[in-house]
């Protein structure tokens, strides 16, 4: 009785252990995730930009003030869907408003993040949302 107790303990704090030994990816995933989501959600396309993977394709002057005019009312993300052990795709529904018109919208946006070992960093890949004013 006494060894199986024992057992029973080890084997707790070994699944207790393998549960909470996240990956430090997998960590460093979470908080990317949450800083870019309130970067979108508080509209501060420049916080966002600073995301984007140097290879991302980049919004134009013009889009970057069209996407100023535009005010968050609402982001809702999906998990993340691993497709890689360095490649990861999140879906997020995006609400806004036009500042000037008061008209609202909705966008489902589908980004791709990308680990980049050197940097120790998650890049966005897919560019920032290409959100079209009302």
């Amino acid at each position: 009785m006494r060894k199986l107790t024992r057992i029973v303990a080890l084997l707790g704090f070994v699944l207790l252990v393998a549960c909470a030994g996240k990956r430090e990816e997998d960590k460093l995933l979470d908080l990317t995730l949450d800083q870019y989501a309130a970067a979108v959600r508080w509209g501060s396309v420049d916080d966002a930009m600073a995301f984007l993977a140097p290879e991302a394709p980049r919004p134009t002057a013009f889009e970057l003030e069209r996407l100023k005019q535009l005010q968050v009312a609402g982001y809702r993300e999906q998990p993340p869907v691993v497709l890689s052990p360095t490649e990861v795709e999140q879906i997020a529904q995006i609400d806004f408003v036009n500042r000037h018109t008061q008209e609202g919208k909705s966008a489902i946006e589908r980004m791709r993040w990308r680990y980049d070992a050197a940097a120790k960093r998650w890049w966005l890949v897919s560019g920032i949302p290409r959100l079209r004013a009302p």
